[in-house]
């Protein structure tokens, strides 16, 4: 018999004497296990004692459960196995134990805290993975994944992996995977898997034997036929040595959507190209410029890319079009190029694009032929930087909002006014007004860019006090700038983590989840004081907290 911990959160069945009167068997309630980087794997893995390792987590919890990983450092210094041979594969972090439909086992960071797992100082001498995940129907979430190495003088391999996926109905959420020598998010096999408000940047695979940077993408998804459901969501990649997204070589339609790629094929942080390095933003298929029967038709929607060195959406000598629909692409050498192959072995351009927006770099390149249709560059419009909110390409990587979801930038949404408006054609999409938009941003309501300055700001919580007869529970919080500069613009409170169950009232709007406040003040100046009101719903009488943030915003 095996015996679980006490956790948290109790187990709980029905008592024999209950069976034997009819009743079903209850469902075994979730429990809650934590792991910290100070723990120990022979404790009782709860809040006050947490494990230390993954693999301890792994070994007890069980479809259904949660394991919160406290923040801090994770560091490895070597693999599960041992490397065979130069060219062998070490796993680090192997996830081989599956969850159930409707019952995922979550890996998920504690909340307010960042785990990050670092695999930098390992010296194993062949590739390596950082996550090896096998099982299905796991939810990893709010983790920080980095350093998958390579070795110098070990030419003999292609790349490491920062996560490597080959199970199903797989959620990765809210993941920053970076720094890696080789993909940041690879999914070699498996179905119906979500990659959703994930960044993978910085990626760079110096001792590929195909040459530097020739493997290490943001996102790689590589499934087989009969693989179907594989989504990419809310993402983005950046300062990727080869591609942003690529899915060369899926048998299995691939959808991407709402997520940005930008600056890929240099050295990162720099504009010098790295030679083997393709450069494109979103690589859509392909099979090594061969014709393949049955290939897919993948999705490409509501995408921005950027600045990459090739191409911003690539069709990669595709056998048969796929669809691009409502995505923006600016400033790239062809900002869509539709370069197929038929059935010969013979150039063909295929894609079907429609509602699409290129702006700057080559518009367009082997587009003739293709399946287009209410693109910018077809139409009888005038394109300028007066027809977007801001032409800006730097603060793209600005922090995520609390849920995960990505900033609400200005970059490229479409002013009132824009000859941009109303001129696409409906392809299943949401849209406002009389048609869709073009690009990847439908609307033009106006974006605030906003700065946190928290970090200038002294803040000073009141205690809360209940009004009985409302039942609701009020409070202030007073920011004092302790800055030397005056503090001005579109001034907004963010309550993050705010405690489940807890509702702010007086809640002027949100971001990521978060209710907000408007400040009532259009300019603090150094030294000076506003206070603001908050009030509670509580109907649990749970503690109430939050961590209190500082913004400014301008148009």
């Amino acid at each position: 018999m095996t015996i679980r911990p006490k956790q948290t959160v109790l187990r709980l069945a029905l008592a024999a004497a209950g069976l034997g009167a009819g009743l079903a068997p209850a469902q075994a309630a979730a429990a809650a296990y934590y792991v910290a980087p100070n723990g120990d794997d022979s404790a009782a893995g709860t809040v006050a004692a947490p494990w230390k390792s993954f693999a301890k987590a792994q070994a007890v919890a069980v479809a259904g459960d949660t394991v919160y990983f406290r923040g801090g450092a994770y560091v490895y210094h070597g693999g599960l196995n041992a490397c065979a041979s130069m060219t062998d594969t070490v796993n680090v972090v192997t996830l081989n134990k599956s969850g159930q439909a409707g019952k995922p086992i979550r890996y998920w960071a504690y909340p307010g805290e960042t785990p990050v797992f670092d695999f930098s100082q390992m010296k194993d001498n062949c590739r390596v993975k950082g996550f090896n995940v096998t099982g299905s129907w796991i939810h990893l979430k709010g983790l920080e994944i980095t350093g998958a190495p390579q070795q110098p003088g070990n030419l003999l391999n292609n790349e490491s992996w920062g996560v490597w996926n080959s199970g199903s109905n797989n959620i990765y959420e809210f993941l920053n995977t970076h720094h890696h020598m080789g993909p940041g998010l690879f999914i070699s096999n498996g179905s119906n898997n979500l990659v959703l408000n994930v960044d993978s940047h910085h990626n760079f695979d110096p001792y590929s034997k195909s040459g530097p940077g020739q493997n290490a993408d943001g996102f790689g998804v590589h499934a087989g036929a009969n693989r179907p459901g594989n989504v990419i969501r809310g993402c983005r990649a950046w300062a990727n040595t080869d591609d942003g997204y690529d899915t060369i070589n899926a048998g299995s339609v691939v959808v991407i959507e709402n997520s940005w790629a930008w600056r890929h094929g240099y050295y990162p942080d720099t504009t010098t190209s790295i030679p083997a390095g393709n450069g494109n933003g979103f690589k859509i298929g392909g099979f090594g410029g061969d014709w393949e029967a049955n290939a897919p038709q993948h999705v490409t929607r509501n995408n921005v890319a950027f600045n990459n060195k090739a191409n911003g959406f690539y069709a990669n000598h595709h056998p048969v079009a796929s669809y691009f629909y409502n995505n923006t692409s600016v400033g790239n050498r062809a900002d869509f190029n539709m370069l197929g192959v038929d059935e010969t072995g013979v150039a063909k351009n295929l894609g079907i694009l429609r509602n699409n927006l290129a702006y700057t770099g080559t518009l367009v390149s082997n587009i003739e032929g293709a399946d287009a249709a209410n693109n910018s560059w077809q139409l009888p419009v005038t394109l300028n930087s007066s027809d977007f909110q801001s032409t800006a390409t730097t603060g793209w990587d600005a922090p995520r909002l609390p849920d995960g979801s990505l900033p609400p930038l200005p970059m490229f949404h479409l002013r009132a006014g824009s000859d941009l408006l109303d001129k696409g054609v409906d392809v299943g999409l949401p849209y406002q007004g009389a048609a869709p938009d073009l690009g990847a941003f439908e609307g033009t309501t106006p974006l605030p860019l906003y700065t946190d300055l928290t970090a200038s700001m002294k803040v000073t919580q009141s205690g809360l006090v209940l009004d009985r007869a409302s039942g609701q529970t009020r409070g202030t919080v007073a920011f004092t700038n302790m800055s030397s500069a005056t503090v001005s613009g579109i001034l907004m409170f963010r309550l993050d983590g705010l405690t489940s169950g807890v509702a702010l009232v007086n809640a002027s709007g949100s971001e990521g989840g978060a209710p907000t406040i408007s400040v009532p003040a259009a300019s603090l100046a150094p030294g000076a004081t506003v206070t603001v009101t908050t009030l509670f719903s509580n109907p649990a009488r749970a503690g109430i907290g939050y961590t209190p943030k500082f913004f400014s915003g301008r148009l």
